[in-house]
């Protein structure tokens, strides 16, 4: 029987899936779904009633989730997915189905985006926005019957699956409204490490102009497009004065590009004397950074940052198309211990193109650069990446990672072979890294000076239990 799709949609429901099943993932963690709160706000600019059922924050079942959904009586349902949400997903996607049979179901991601015709076809969806989202969901819900005019998206027609034309991406993110952070659930139920909480999470800018191969920009694009300091600023005493965060993450790929751009916001933050304190918990890039920057970073209250280095074998930096100089990577990590910012640094084990040399090189410049904190995470080759392709063409999958992942980027069950790369050989060198760099008097009391408050030390417990089983090989 042929479905009969809504002729207006005035109710929306968003969910970010529960990942119940997820191994290897870092526990400690747990970002908001800031996507669907972007798409939030954008709706209710337009009178779209709408709500957010965050089932990873809240730890809800299949039937939880349902319950709520019946309750709002929505006329669409929208699904967010990423590689480790991907089966959580699809498994509400088609138990909602079920439940909701003349219901619209949507879903976005990064996942659905790099997948569109896969996530349709498993879960009988409606339709997948592809990439950024605020503008097609708008038109999604201004005109739903006329999908083959909507750019962004992909559709099932009958048996057939359509894709329309790509969206270009927004030019003036300033237009964005803010999250709909009055949507989510308390903030206290989201983690990282916190000196002080509850912890507010913020994204200035949107796009990458580099080229790693790990990494995947279907959804903001290469092109660079930041906020304006204004702009910025007024999220953050938003976040500060009615949500009362005491700590913000700021979650962009690329804070620093702008250098510039970073001074007057911090200069801004200074002069205006907002009492807050700031993690950069995505990291940013060692070669974006100056002696004047990461002083009034300390003087704003940053008081921790992540460096990406990935790799310390400079044919491995070529490899993975970094574009990254080692040598600024040792002048950023002294810049901010100089400014007492804690540092941790981002390494990769499993790059197609290493042995266990170049593994060894990372290992020993890990304990040269000596950040706080050293992640060594497993490769996982993200779908639409140029990794993804190099092993798909080189080399042999062992697991179905385009279809989604059980796995998170520090679990042992690896899922692809290259060259001499396959599981004994992550862990056998995953082991080595952590207990190399970890297993140091000096890198162990360097460890707690750091610590000023309890949730970060929950913080550091929490951290390391996935990292216990390569520790106790």
């Amino acid at each position: 029987m042929k479905r009969m799709l809504p002729k207006q949609i005035k109710r929306i429901v968003f969910i970010n899936p529960n990942p119940y099943y997820a191994k290897g993932i870092n526990e400690a963690t747990l970002y908001p779904p800031l996507g669907i709160a972007y798409l939030s706000a954008v709706l209710e600019e337009h009178d779209i009633e709408c709500k957010i059922i965050d089932a990873a924050a809240l730890q809800l079942t299949l039937r939880d989730i349902y319950k709520e959904v019946k309750v709002f009586k929505p006329d669409a349902i929208g699904i967010t997915s990423n590689i480790v949400t991907a089966r959580g997903a699809m498994e509400t996607g088609i138990y909602l189905r079920t439940k909701f049979p003349n219901e619209w179901i949507i879903y976005g991601g990064p996942y659905a985006t790099a997948e569109s015709d896969y996530i349709l076809k498993k879960t009988h969806g409606d339709i997948v926005v592809r990439g950024e989202g605020e503008l097609t969901i708008v038109d999604l819900t201004n005109s739903p019957g006329n999908l083959a005019e909507i750019h962004g998206i992909s559709y099932r027609l009958g048996s057939k699956i359509v894709r329309n034309q790509e969206r270009e991406l927004i030019g003036n993110i300033d237009s964005i409204p803010f999250p709909a952070y009055h949507l989510l659930p308390d903030f206290r139920l989201y983690r990282s490490r916190n000196r002080k909480s509850p912890i507010g999470f913020l994204i200035s800018s949107r796009g990458c102009p580099y080229s790693c191969i790990y990494c995947n920009k279907n959804i903001f694009g290469r092109r660079f497009r930041s906020r304006s300091p204004a702009n910025v600023l007024t999220e953050i005493e938003l976040l500060v004065g009615r949500y009362h965060v005491r700590q913000i993450d700021i979650l962009d790929d690329n804070f620093t590009l702008d250098i510039p751009r970073a001074e007057r916001i911090f200069d801004e933050i200074i002069k205006r004397d907002i009492r807050v304190l700031f993690n950069f918990q995505n990291g940013i890039r060692a070669d974006r950074i100056t002696p004047e920057l990461v002083h009034k970073m300390k003087l704003a209250g940053v008081y921790k940052a992540g460096i990406g280095i990935e790799s310390g074998d400079p044919a491995i930096q070529k490899i993975i198309k970094k574009s990254l100089d080692l040598s600024t990577v040792m002048k950023a990590s002294r810049l901010l211990r100089r400014e007492g910012i804690i540092v941790v640094g981002f390494f990769m084990i499993g790059i197609p193109g290493e042995d266990a040399q170049s593994v060894q090189k990372t290992i020993d410049f890990a304990k040269k650069v000596d950040p706080h904190i050293a992640n060594f995470s497993i490769v996982v080759p993200l779908p639409q990446t140029e990794l993804f392709d190099i092993v798909k063409k080189g080399g042999k999958f062992t697991s179905d990672v385009e279809h989604g992942t059980k796995t998170g980027f520090y679990a042992d069950d690896f899922t692809f072979e290259f060259g001499d790369i396959n599981a004994e050989f992550i862990r056998k060198y995953a082991s080595k890294a952590y207990k190399e760099f970890y297993l140091r008097p000096s890198k162990i009391l360097d460890i707690l000076l750091s610590i000023k408050s309890f949730g970060e030390l929950k913080w550091i417990i929490d951290t390391a239990k996935p990292l216990v089983r390569f520790l106790c090989a």
